[in-house]
C-alpha cells in the first residue's frame, strides 16, 4: 500500500470540514449535517493551523445516500500501479463511509448492509489519479464521462457548485505497468484498460445494445509504451453485439426488438464512437453454434442497413482458427490489418509535444466480449507493439515475426519483454472477466502460456462452474449493488414524492387505447386462424394504439419441456399469426416480448407510435418448485410511451382449488423479484399503469354440480330477456363464491389493483372443442381462471370500455379481452426546471421553511373508469396560469425569509473580506484571482435575490 495521506477530515456536531494538502484545491468543502447542504469557501491558515483533523485520507470519491442517509466516501488505502510521465495512478484498496447526516446510521442494519456491499464493489478493480484526468486516453482532450464511476456519488458536488478540482474520477477496470530493456534502453509499458460505466452490470444482467446507444461491457483499453521522452499510445476497444438480446442461460439467448426498431439504436451507437474516427468492426463469433450465428446473422444486417461511412465490418470465426490449445492460426489475419494500421495510425508525443494522432481503432467483440476478446487483442496490440519498436529504432529479438514468440511457450527463448506483456494482458484478461462474470478468464493460460495444457483445461472447467454459480447465488446481489452505486439509492426521497404531486404543473396529457388479450391455449397450436370475429373484434371502438398478446400453455407442461424449454418454433407459430392478423387492420411493429416455458407476451404498437416508445424492458420470474422451475411465473414487458411508465405482467399461477393460499404468494414473488435488478430502476409497483393479467386459476368455492346448474339457469334466463335481474343475480352469486374477490385484499399487491365487471360466463374448463363445461371423471367446477387487472397511480384515468369473453374453441379455456383508454404524460421540461426551482428556492431561503405545494390537492385513489366517457379536462394553460399565481404567493410568503438570506449573505461577504490579508501572503495571484471571482458571485446572488424580493410583489408577470 502506499503512504498517501492528502486529505484532511475535521468534524463537528454541525459539520464535516475536508481540506486537502493539493496544490491546486485552494479550498474546504464543509458538509452541513442538518441540510446536508456543501459549502466551499477558501482555506483560512488561521483555522488550518489550529485544525490537526480527525483523521486523513487518500481521495474523496463523492457522496453516498442509501436509505435516505448521506456518508462522504473516502479512500483510506491505496496502491501505487503505474506512473506515465509526471501521473501517478493508484489502484483503491480500502474505503470508508463518513455519516453526514447524524452518527447513529450505523445502528442500522440495511444501511449497513448496503455499506457493506457497496465496500466489497470499490475495493476491487477502482483506480483513480490525483494529477491528470484517467478517464482520459492520451488521443483525446475532451472530458469522457462515461468512464466516470463515480458520477453519481459526485452528483452532490455538482448540485452545490463545487469546483472541478474537488470532482476527482475514478475508473473501472485494469491497469498495470511492466519495465524492461531493449538493447540496453529502458522501455515501459502501462496497459489501462477503461470499462463504461453506461450499461455497467453483470454478465447476464447487461447485455447488447439500450436505447440511447450504448452496449454492455463496452471497454477502451490503452496501451502506452515510453521511451525516454517519447510517449507512444495505441487504443482498441471491445463492447457487446450492437443489437437488442439477452441471455437468461448458457444455451439461451433471445432477441429481445425487432430489426426495425434496432436500427436507431445500432446508429446511434457508432455515432457515439465517431470521436474515434474510423472503427473497424471485427466479429469473433462461432459459426457452429446457433445462438451465436443468430446474433451474427443481426449485427450485420444492421451493419448493411446503417450505410454508416465511418464503419468497416469483419467476421472472424475465432474458434474455427484456434485449435489443439494454441492460437498461432489468428496470426494470419493479425498480419492482413498491416495496411489498416498504416491508416489509423497511433498516438505519439515527445518533450510533450503532439507529434501525431491516432485517427481509427478496432472494435472487437465475442459472445462476451471476455476470454477471445481478450487473447485476439493482445495479439493485435502486440503487432502494433512492434510497428512502436521501429519508430524507436528498437528490435526486440533477432526473430522478425512477433506474434510467434507470443506463441512460444518456452519461457528460456523468449525476451523479458514479452513474458510479462503476455502476463499482463492475461491479467488483464482475467480481472475484466472476474468485473463482469465474476470469474477468470478461461484463456488465460493459453494468453500467458502459448498454449493451453492439461492445468488450463482443468480450470477452463472451474471457472464455467464458477460463472454458472455467480449467475444463479451472486449476480443478483452485485448488479443491484452496482445499481446503487451507479444511479443512487432505490429508496424514494421528500423531494421525489413533492416532485410528483407536482406533475400537473409541467405535463400536458394525451389518450391512447390499449387492447388486451389473454388466453390459455392449453398446448395447441392454433386451430382458429382468423381473430376478426373473436379476440379482435374491438366492438366499434377505433384501432388500439397497443395490443398485448398474453398466453399460456402455448405447449405441454411436460417435464421434457419445462427442463428444456423448446418452445420456438411454437413462439414462431403464434409470432406470425398474430402478425397476419393485424396486418388486416393497419401497420403494427412488435415492439417486446418474453416467455418462459408455456407463457408468452407479445407486444404491438402502431408502427406510426414507434418514435414514443423508449427503455423497453423484459423479465421473467419462476414461481414453479420454489421458484425453480418455469412450469409457473410471470413474464413482463416494461417500456416509456412518452414519459409514462407501462408495465404488462402476463401470469400462469399455480392450479388446484385449494391452492389459493399459493397463488397469493406466487403474486407476492412475481411482484418482489421482476425488475428486480433492471438497468431502469423501475419494478412493477412504480410503474404509471401496471396490467396484470393471465390464468390466475382462481376457483369458485362451490361443488361442481351446483355451479354448473346455476349457470344452466342463468342461459335460461338471459335467452329470454338480456336485461333479466334474476340472471344476473345467478352470476352475482357465483362471484360471491370466487376466491379472486374473496381474497383481493388479504394480498399486498392485488389490493391495488382493479378488476371491470366481469358480465361474461366462466372461462374454465370446456371440453376440447366444444361449449360444455368439463365432463370427464374429475369434473372440474367451472371457474373464472382468466382475468385481467390494472394498478395506476393516483389521479391517472384509466377507461375501460369492453370486458369480454371471446369464443375460440381452440382450447379448454376462453380468451378474454379488454380494451382500454388511458391518459399518458408529457413532460415540458422548462416548466419543470420551474417548479424545481421552487422547491431549491424555499430550501435555500430556510432550512425548515415549508415547501410549496401549489395547493396540489392529493387523492388517494386512481380514477379508473369502467365503460364510461372520460369528464372534460381543465385546459392545460389554465392549470399553468394556476401555478403562476400559486407561485406569486409563495414568494410573498417568503419575503421575510429573503431578507433574512440577504443579510446572511451580506455578513458571509464581511467576513471573506477579513480573508484577504491572507489572501494577499499565499499565492498572491491566484488567490486573488479566486477571491474577485467569489466577490462578484456572492453579490451577483445578492443583487438578485433583492431584484427578486422588490419586483415580485409589484409586478407578478415577471414570473
Amino acid at each position: 500500500m502506499t503512504n498517501l495521506k492528502l486529505f484532511q477530515i475535521n468534524a463537528n456536531q454541525n459539520a464535516i470540514i475536508i481540506k486537502s494538502d493539493l496544490p491546486n484545491i485552494t479550498t474546504q468543502l464543509k458538509f452541513h449535517r442538518i441540510s446536508s447542504i456543501i459549502e466551499e469557501s477558501p482555506k483560512i491558515q488561521e483555522q488550518e493551523s489550529k485544525m490537526k483533523g480527525d483523521q486523513r485520507c487518500s481521495y474523496i470519491l463523492g457522496v453516498f445516500k442509501t436509505y435516505n442517509k448521506s456518508f462522504i466516501v473516502i479512500v483510506e488505502e491505496c496502491t501505487k500501479v503505474a506512473i506515465i510521465q509526471d501521473q501517478i495512478i493508484y489502484h483503491i484498496d480500502q474505503v470508508s463511509y463518513i455519516s453526514i447526516d447524524d452518527n447513529n446510521s450505523n445502528n442500522n442494519k440495511d444501511i449497513l448492509e448496503s455499506i457493506s456491499k457497496q465496500k466489497k464493489l470499490l475495493q476491487s478493480a477502482f483506480y483513480f489519479s490525483l494529477n491528470g484526468d484517467i478517464t482520459l486516453a492520451r488521443n483525446f482532450q475532451k472530458y469522457e464521462n462515461s468512464f466516470v464511476w463515480n458520477n453519481k456519488l459526485l452528483s452532490s458536488f455538482r448540485e452545490n457548485k463545487i469546483s472541478s478540482c474537488w470532482q476527482l474520477p475514478m475508473i473501472q477496470g485494469y491497469v498495470e505497468q511492466i519495465d524492461s530493456y531493449i538493447d540496453k534502453q529502458p522501455i515501459t509499458l502501462v496497459l489501462i484498460s477503461r470499462r463504461s460505466r453506461l450499461m455497467g452490470g453483470t454478465r447476464y444482467y447487461s447485455r447488447g445494445i439500450n436505447d440511447d446507444g450504448h452496449v454492455a461491457n463496452f471497454v477502451e483499453t490503452e496501451q502506452i509504451v515510453i521511451s525516454g521522452s517519447i510517449l507512444i499510445s495505441f487504443v482498441v476497444i471491445r463492447g457487446s453485439v450492437p443489437i437488442f438480446w439477452n441471455q437468461d442461460g448458457v444455451n439461451s439467448i433471445k432477441l429481445t426488438r425487432s430489426k426495425e426498431l434496432t436500427l436507431s439504436a445500432f446508429i446511434k451507437h457508432f455515432n457515439l464512437l465517431r470521436r474515434y474516427g474510423k472503427i473497424f468492426c471485427i466479429n469473433l463469433m462461432q459459426n457452429s453454434r446457433q445462438l451465436e450465428q443468430v446474433l451474427t446473422d443481426n449485427f450485420y444486417y444492421q451493419f448493411q442497413k446503417a450505410q454508416l461511412d465511418h464503419v468497416y465490418y469483419q467476421y472472424l470465426d475465432f474458434h474455427s482458427l484456434v485449435k489443439n490449445g494454441q492460437s498461432s492460426g489468428v496470426n494470419p489475419f493479425i498480419y492482413q490489418y498491416e495496411q489498416t494500421l498504416n491508416k489509423f495510425q497511433c498516438y505519439i508525443e515527445k518533450d510533450k509535444q503532439i507529434i501525431n494522432r491516432q485517427n481509427g481503432v478496432f472494435r472487437i467483440n465475442c459472445l462476451d466480449c471476455l476470454d477471445r476478446t481478450n487473447l485476439f487483442m493482445s495479439k493485435l496490440c502486440l503487432y502494433s507493439f512492434d510497428r512502436f519498436l521501429r519508430i524507436l529504432n528498437l528490435q526486440l529479438s533477432n526473430n522478425s515475426d512477433i506474434l510467434n514468440s507470443f506463441d512460444e511457450n518456452n519461457k528460456k527463448l523468449l525476451h523479458d519483454l514479452i513474458i510479462k506483456y503476455k502476463n499482463m494482458w492475461a491479467n488483464n484478461g482475467d480481472m475484466l472477466s472476474i468485473i463482469y462474470s465474476g470469474s477468470g478468464s478461461t484463456v488465460s493460460d493459453m494468453a500467458r502460456e502459448g498454449k493451453r495444457g492439461l492445468i488450463g483445461v482443468l480450470k477452463d472447467g472451474y471457472n464455467n462452474i464458477e460463472r454458472f454459480y455467480n449467475r444463479h447465488f451472486e449476480d443478483d446481489t452485485k448488479q443491484n449493488t452496482i445499481n446503487q452505486l451507479l444511479s443512487g439509492s432505490t429508496s424514494q426521497t421528500h423531494f421525489d414524492d413533492w416532485i410528483a404531486q407536482q406533475e400537473q404543473h409541467f405535463c400536458t396529457n394525451s389518450q391512447i387505447s390499449i387492447l388486451l388479450i389473454t388466453w390459455n391455449v392449453g398446448g395447441n397450436n392454433p386451430i382458429t386462424t382468423d381473430f376478426s370475429q373473436n379476440i379482435l373484434n374491438l366492438q366499434e371502438q377505433s384501432n388500439p394504439d397497443i395490443i398485448v398478446f398474453g398466453l399460456q400453455e402455448i405447449v405441454d407442461l411436460n417435464p421434457q419441456n419445462i427442463v428444456i424449454m423448446s418452445n420456438e418454433k411454437t413462439i414462431q407459430l403464434w409470432d406470425k399469426l398474430f402478425q397476419q392478423n393485424l396486418s388486416k387492420i393497419e401497420p403494427y411493429t412488435k415492439i417486446g416480448e418474453s416467455d418462459l416455458v408455456g407463457i408468452y407476451i407479445s407486444i404491438f404498437v402502431k408502427t406510426s407510435q414507434i418514435s414514443r416508445m423508449t427503455q423497453i424492458d423484459t423479465d421473467v420470474v419462476k414461481t414453479g418448485l420454489g421458484g425453480t422451475i418455469g412450469n409457473k411465473g410471470g413474464v413482463s414487458v416494461q417500456f416509456k410511451f412518452d414519459d409514462s411508465l407501462l408495465g404488462f405482467t402476463c401470469c400462469h399461477l399455480t392450479s388446484g382449488n385449494k391452492q389459493c393460499q399459493q397463488r397469493l404468494s406466487d403474486i407476492d414473488e412475481i411482484h418482489q423479484r421482476a425488475f428486480q435488478n433492471s438497468k431502469f430502476k423501475i419494478n412493477l409497483s412504480n410503474l404509471d399503469y401496471s396490467f396484470l393479467f393471465g390464468d390466475m386459476n382462481f376457483r369458485i368455492e362451490l361443488p361442481y354440480q351446483e355451479v354448473v346448474e346455476q349457470i344452466k339457469n342463468y342461459l335460461q334466463l338471459i335467452s329470454k330477456d338480456p336485461n333479466c335481474p334474476n340472471a344476473k343475480a345467478k352470476l352475482a352469486y357465483l362471484l360471491n363464491q370466487e376466491q379472486l374477490g374473496n381474497n383481493k385484499n388479504r394480498n399486498q399487491y392485488l389490493q391495488n389493483y382493479w378488476e371491470g365487471s366481469v358480465n361474461f360466463l366462466p372461462t374454465y374448463k370446456y371440453d376440447k372443442n366444444s361449449q360444455i363445461y368439463d365432463t370427464s371423471k374429475k369434473q372440474r367446477t367451472p371457474s373464472w381462471c382468466d382475468r385481467i387487472l390494472v394498478n395506476c397511480k393516483e389521479g391517472l384515468i384509466c377507461q375501460q370500455r369492453y370486458y369480454k369473453r371471446n369464443e375460440c374453441l381452440d382450447s379448454d379455456h376462453r380468451p378474454v379481452s379488454s380494451y382500454y383508454v388511458i391518459e399518458i404524460k408529457k413532460i415540458d421540461k422548462e416548466k419543470l426546471d420551474f417548479v424545481k426551482s421552487q422547491y431549491c428556492l424555499s430550501k435555500m431561503q430556510n432550512f425548515n421553511h415549508p415547501l410549496p405545494n401549489f395547493n396540489v390537492s392529493k387523492q388517494h385513489t386512481p380514477n379508473i373508469q369502467f365503460q364510461r366517457q372520460q369528464q372534460p379536462q381543465q385546459s392545460q394553460s389554465n392549470e399553468y396560469q394556476n401555478l403562476l399565481k400559486d407561485s406569486l404567493h409563495i414568494q410573498q410568503q417568503s419575503q421575510q425569509q429573503q431578507k433574512q438570506s440577504i443579510q446572511q449573505m451580506q455578513q458571509s461577504i464581511q467576513q471573506f473580506q477579513k480573508t484577504q490579508e491572507y489572501v494577499k501572503n499565499k499565492d498572491e495571484d491566484r488567490q486573488q484571482q479566486y477571491a474577485i471571482q467569489y466577490m462578484k458571485q456572492q453579490q451577483k446572488i445578492l443583487n438578485s435575490t433583492q431584484q427578486q424580493s422588490n419586483q415580485y410583489p409589484q409586478n407578478p408577470d415577471l414570473l
